[in-house]
């Protein structure tokens, strides 16, 4: 499929941008170095290099599984675009990617293959990164270069540490719960001498970017809309169906979100 060159600056451009912002956000988020702070470093900026390879490529993966089976079956479509968010505290970098189909899809079964590709490439290489996160964990006394404050306890911070007496006032607690998949991998590829804490997980850069294309995959498999999960909903069931099934189901978690903002 050919691209103009004009198009291939505009996306190759907002990929460049949104590497950069995803770079500054993974060293805010694994070592705690804002772009804010005045003796912010290319040293720092380099620290959330880890972070933004991994989780780009995810994204990268994602958006070119969708590209290579649209082209495969001869539907136009754009590149990727790359969305670059500002680093802000909390903030991960971006908001994704997305491309555009420029052509009618022909059948249903187009639809599911083209939208199950990008969840499926994703997949696969989110996977390839938490095995190598989890196989080349750091020894437990890394995470006193975030902490030095935990180092007074030894290695038993855990029980000395996540008390609201412990913590600075206004600090925030980010607890990463451990899924199917990361307990798998737990127990088949880790030393459990250096398990991380859950409380700890975002300063392991490959296990945080791991875990969030885990959980934005399984959001994007939602069969609802133009989510992957509605174009492949779509494809199995066809368009009466879809419409069905997918409004009942967005209902469903509007009252389950419902009930648990109540």
């Amino acid at each position: 499929m050919k691209h103009s060159f004009k198009e291939y600056l505009l996306h190759g451009g907002l990929f460049i941008v949104t590497f950069i912002t995803t770079t500054m956000a993974g060293a805010e988020w694994t070592n705690g170095k804002s772009i804010l702070a005045d003796s912010y470093t290319w040293a720092d900026f380099a620290s959330g290099l880890p972070y933004s390879i991994c989780f780009l490529m995810i994204l990268t993966a994602h958006e070119f599984g969708h590209y290579f089976v649209a082209v495969y079956y001869r539907v136009r479509t754009t590149l990727p675009f790359y969305i670059p968010l500002p680093p802000v505290s909390l903030m991960l970098g971006t908001l994704g990617a997305v491309i555009r189909i420029k052509s009618p899809i022909r059948s249903t079964k187009e639809n599911f293959d083209i939208g199950v590709a990008g969840p499926l490439a994703g997949f696969v290489v989110s996977v390839g990164f938490l095995i190598y996160g989890f196989t080349h964990l750091p020894p437990p006394e890394y995470i006193f270069q975030f902490h030095p404050e935990y180092e007074q306890y030894g290695l038993e911070y855990a029980n000395y540490v996540y008390t609201a007496q412990f913590m600075p006032a206004g600090s925030a607690d980010i607890i990463i719960g451990k899924n199917l998949l990361f307990l798998f991998f737990e127990n088949v590829f880790a030393d459990p001498t250096r398990l991380p804490n859950v409380h700890e997980i975002i300063h392991y850069p490959f296990l945080f970017a791991g875990f969030l294309s885990l959980i934005f995959t399984s959001i994007n498999l939602l069969p609802i809309g133009q989510l992957d999960g509605g174009h492949v909903l779509y494809g199995l069931v066809g368009r009466k169906k879809h419409r069905i099934i997918a409004s009942v189901i967005f209902i469903g978690f509007l009252f389950y979100a419902g009930i648990g903002f109540i």
